[in-house]
């Protein structure tokens, strides 16, 4: 939990320097690497609740990195993409936030880096 707790800090400290939260930057994270997603798509792969996701969306829309498209066919579904901006914006910050978290990781070697991602991907593929 405590080398958990660190990471998380880390990620939030540096989010903060983009003027974004951890949550806002998994959104624009999701959708940059995803293409356009229902709104519950992207409560599904950043994993808060829909009120909370309401309000990540409302803030990113304010900063004009993403656009907010009803469904055609179902008009109770959304779906929400960046604009230019906000691909613009997440390009340039992640390639420096990427190498921010790399600082943290490097500790470890590749073959440890790999057997980590292995090992936690296994746990999280559990139903616990």
């Amino acid at each position: 939990m405590r080398t958990h707790d660190t990471l998380v800090n880390k990620i939030k400290e540096d989010v903060k320097n983009y003027d974004l939260n951890v949550t806002e930057f998994g959104a624009m994270d999701a959708l940059y690497h995803k293409g356009d997603l229902s709104v519950q798509e992207i409560i599904d792969k950043v994993l808060i609740p829909n009120s909370s996701m309401s309000y990540v969306l409302s803030t990113l829309r304010k900063k004009g990195y993403v656009k907010k498209v009803q469904c055609t066919l179902d008009k109770r579904k959304y779906y929400v993409s960046l604009t230019e901006k906000g691909k613009s914006t997440f390009e340039c910050m992640y390639d420096a936030h990427k190498a921010s978290m790399r600082k943290h990781l490097d500790v470890l070697s590749e073959q440890e880096e790999k057997t980590l991602q292995s090992l936690l991907k296994k746990i999280g593929k559990q139903n616990l």
